[in-house]
């Protein structure tokens, strides 16, 4: 008589444990990578929809004092009150929110090339926000032009 060997194939073996933990660790990661951009990407669009709303109460600041008033000095002065939350506009405060970077350029325009014998009745108004979006910094300009007749009294 002859002897019949028979395998046993119960159980999993040590390949098939390890295609499946490849399988699995490949998912993971997959999954964590599209979460993580759509995170950034989410977070970046809110970042910036502050920054921009942050410019604009800047500007809406500025087009509020006196014209002559606008100068380099009082916005520097306006930014860090904008910091510190003491403007108000309409009963709601309005501030810099912590992580972004506010800066404002004046510039007349009777001090620009060529236009030195014009009157100064208008001034341009550079305002720039700088931010951190996970490792990298953000920017955001807006420019514009207030006229001595713009401003409301």
């Amino acid at each position: 008589m002859q002897k019949i060997k028979l395998k046993n194939n119960k159980g999993f073996t040590t390949v098939d444990i390890s295609i499946s933990i490849i399988i699995i660790i490949l998912f993971v990661s997959i999954i964590s990578t599209a979460y993580y951009n759509y995170y950034i990407s989410i977070t970046r669009k809110n970042r910036e929809a502050q920054a921009i709303n942050t410019i604009i109460d800047v500007i809406e600041s500025i087009e509020k004092m006196n014209y002559e008033e606008i100068t380099q000095d009082e916005i520097s002065k306006l930014i860090e009150e904008l910091k510190n939350g003491k403007i108000t506009n309409y009963g709601n405060k309005i501030t810099i929110p912590n992580g972004y970077e506010v800066t404002a350029i004046i510039e007349k325009y009777n001090e620009t090339l060529h236009n030195e014998d014009k009157k100064d009745l208008i001034k341009k108004i550079n305002v720039k926000i700088e931010y951190q979006v996970g490792n990298k910094t953000e920017k955001i300009e807006i420019n514009k032009l207030i006229t001595k007749n713009d401003i409301l009294k």
